[in-house]
């Protein structure tokens, strides 16, 4: 079943631009990286074990943006390149707190997460880091052309954030934390769509 998912999903994936009203080809070729990547986190090239995982979460929904808007639009412009960065942060800093949850079975299998190499407080400072990167690209919108009304409209997504830092580091309840991530990235999405419904 999981394989019939994946091939599906891929064959979706590389037709897209064959359906699409533009095909740049830097569209085409990162569909296509995307497509094999995509599938490289705990099968074949296992990305997951080799030092990459974080940054595999957040590039992943980096690629699907740009790479879908890229179909669509032909081009992409500071506005777009903004929103997939704070898109791609989104499983990235629900993930932080999933490795922080289990950083002794990391360690014991090897997967090279931040939390199983680093100490609690350094990866209590890169999940803030993180956190701080996603608050600054949300000021940064209007900077790129976006509306100057953006870092109001996810002032929710900001308000989120700063309760599952409390909850995950200063409370010490780790899973609600992660649970409250994944709460936040939905309404992150949620905001951006109608945003840029509004705005275009």
């Amino acid at each position: 079943m999981l394989r019939f998912a994946l091939v599906t999903a891929a064959a979706a994936w590389l037709g897209a631009p064959a359906l699409a009203p533009h095909r740049p080809v830097w569209t085409v070729v990162l569909v296509a990286i995307t497509c094999f990547f995509a599938v490289q986190y705990s099968w074949g090239v296992k990305l997951s074990y080799h030092g990459f995982q974080e940054f595999f979460l957040a590039a992943l929904g980096w690629a699907l943006v740009l790479a879908s808007h890229g179909l669509a639009a032909g081009r992409v412009d500071g506005v777009v390149v903004v929103q997939a960065l704070i898109f791609g942060l989104g499983p990235l800093l629900f993930g932080v707190y999933s490795n922080t949850n289990d950083v002794e079975g990391d360690r014991k299998v090897g997967r090279p997460t931040v939390a199983a190499r680093t100490s609690p407080r350094g990866n209590r400072r890169f999940v803030r880091a993180v956190s701080a990167c996603e608050f600054l690209l949300i000021l940064s919108l209007p900077l790129v052309g976006g509306p100057w009304w953006f870092p109001l409209a996810l002032l929710p997504t900001v308000v989120l954030r700063l309760k599952q830092l409390r909850v995950g580091f200063g409370q010490g309840d780790i899973l609600r934390a992660r649970r409250i991530g994944i709460d936040v990235h939905r309404v992150t999405v949620a905001t951006l769509v109608v945003v840029n419904l509004v705005v275009r």
